[in-house]
């Protein structure tokens, strides 16, 4: 018997053959593509939720720097402590930061990490940044301006000392020492020292300008000075985080009559009093005043325990000094802030005595009249523009660089861990 094999039934079994190979080909490849895709989504997803779990460690810095310069203390506004740190966490759309701040002056290390949760796995994504930020002092200089300085009359026109250095005071007075740091700056305006000399660096900004020699600055003279003088205004908010309630300045008339401050406090004047604070206690004065002329200001405790006035003047002008006070005298410049709202346009000190404070008012100008002697301002002086006249010198207290009052705390490194 004779067996034939058919051609067409061959045919038909190799094209079988190829159509589940090239079925087979075709499933490899498309499993491998939606492999592929799969993969990508979670690369994807992963690069998403790694770039979101920085910028939640980046939110966590920027809630740290807000509570930092907010003035108000960290558990006033809900942070918790464990020794030295100060802790929150918050919960963001699913994803959360934690951070960690250790707070100091001048210098804090803040500890920030932000967690995300990858959807496709469920994978954590942390990162984590270390920020040091560090308080701009708000008297970084002994005489700055944002416009002229004018000074007439021959003498230092500006030095440096410290209040809480026994080697360049004493018992926290100054005793005539002369440092180097007394620097001098404008932000827009042209600074003519006459025949003073600044004992420091002379720092302008952009448009500002020098008419001197430059052997009469000891230090450097800098054209590249980028800070700004912001606005003085009234606190609203105590360091414990309560509002600020203001009342009326107590008035005794025995023996003499005064503003006789006997109790911490935050106190409305509306008149030229004389205005006297006890030792150790601290007060924060709204004066109303539009022509703010005190026959005396007197702090008393002396170093040891010295008062404090924190001034804030809300408008017209105002005249410190005399011929027997001005300031703190008797103690540290830090036991007299004078603040001068932007009403506050004009600010003169004379008289034979020193002036002990610091002054910032850049709204204002400075008028320093000295009589002879050894006039002079030892502590600190924001304003719009100074003249100085006389035999007034400026004795700049470097202690007010670490003082509580500050532009704010402005990150000076970053570094993700």
């Amino acid at each position: 018997m004779n067996m034939k094999i058919s051609p067409q039934k061959s045919n038909q079994g190799t094209a079988l053959l190829v159509t589940m190979i090239f079925v087979l080909t075709f499933a490899a490849a498309l499993a491998g593509y939606l492999l592929m895709i799969d993969n990508s989504d979670q690369m994807v997803a992963r690069s998403q939720n790694w770039n979101s779990s920085l910028a939640l460690a980046e939110s966590g810095v920027e809630e740290s720097l807000a509570q930092l310069n907010s003035g108000v203390n960290f558990s006033a506004n809900g942070w918790s402590q464990s020794g030295s740190n100060y802790l929150m966490s918050r919960a963001l759309n699913g994803a959360t930061y934690s951070v960690g701040v250790q707070s100091g002056l001048p210098t804090s290390t803040i500890y920030s990490t932000g967690i995300v949760t990858v959807p496709l796995t469920g994978a954590l994504v942390t990162r984590v940044v270390k920020v040091i930020a560090q308080q701009s002092p708000l008297f970084n200089v002994g005489l700055g301006a944002v416009g002229g300085i004018t000074m007439n009359g021959n003498s230092v026109g500006s030095d440096s000392w410290n209040s809480y250095d026994p080697n360049q005071s004493t018992n926290g007075l100054y005793d005539n020492y002369s440092g180097t740091n007394g620097s001098v700056a404008s932000e827009d305006g042209v600074v003519n020292i006459g025949n003073h000399t600044i004992q420091g660096n002379l720092y302008l900004g952009p448009t500002a300008s020098y008419s001197g020699a430059q052997a009469q600055v000891t230090g450097t003279v800098y054209s590249d000075y980028n800070v700004t003088f912001p606005s003085a205004s009234l606190p609203t908010i105590t360091p414990n985080g309560q509002a600020v309630t203001w009342s009326a300045a107590p008035t005794t008339n025995s023996p003499v009559t005064e503003h006789n401050l006997t109790t911490p406090g935050y106190y409305i004047i509306t008149d030229n009093t004389p205005i006297e604070v006890q030792p150790g206690v601290t007060v924060t004065l709204d004066v109303r005043s539009l022509n703010f002329d005190p026959s005396s200001v007197t702090i008393d405790g002396g170093t040891a325990n010295s008062g404090t006035i924190i001034m804030y003047q809300e408008s017209g002008s105002v005249t410190l000094g005399g011929n027997s006070s001005g300031g703190a005298i008797g103690n540290r410049p830090e036991n007299f802030y004078y603040f001068g709202l932007p009403g506050v346009t004009s600010i003169t000190l004379g008289g034979n005595s020193q002036f002990v404070g610091a002054i910032y008012a850049p709204n204002a100008s400075l008028t320093l009249n000295g009589g002879g002697g050894n006039n002079g301002l030892q502590g600190a002086a924001i304003v719009a523009s100074v003249t100085l006249n006389g035999h007034y010198d400026f004795h700049y207290d470097t202690a007010l660089a670490t003082n509580q009052f500050s532009r704010g705390a402005i990150p000076v490194s970053w570094q993700e861990l």
